[in-house]
């Protein structure tokens, strides 16, 4: 068991790690904050989720919404895009110990 646990937060760590600046094309939710690689948001997971879900479609940009979801204290949303014209492959909208992070994970170049 906590192999697999391992093994999902090196996955996780490395997407992460990965994640890029915010594109200009999508605006984060007010009061958000840059923190080395990810961002900071000073609102809940819901708000900012509602607030990221809105500008998607306002850019009529199309996403799979997987979430919310909660395991073990952390609650995530995912936005996956399945547009090709977009610099991010996702969007992931983390809550952990009362902080609200958004990472954007970054398109593999061909």
């Amino acid at each position: 068991m906590l192999r697999n646990f391992a093994c999902g937060f090196t996955l996780l760590a490395t997407l992460f790690a990965l994640a890029a600046a915010a594109p200009a094309d999508i605006k984060l939710p007010p009061g958000t904050r840059a923190e080395g690689d990810h961002y900071v948001s000073g609102r809940g997971l819901r708000d900012a989720t509602d607030f990221v879900a809105k500008q998607l479609a306002q850019r009529g940009i199309a996403v799979d919404q997987i979430g919310p979801s909660r395991v073990r204290g952390v609650e995530l949303t995912r936005f996956v895009s399945q547009s090709p014209s977009t610099s991010w492959l996702a969007i992931h909208i983390l809550r952990s110990a009362g902080k609200t992070l958004i990472f954007f994970v970054p398109r593999a170049k061909p």
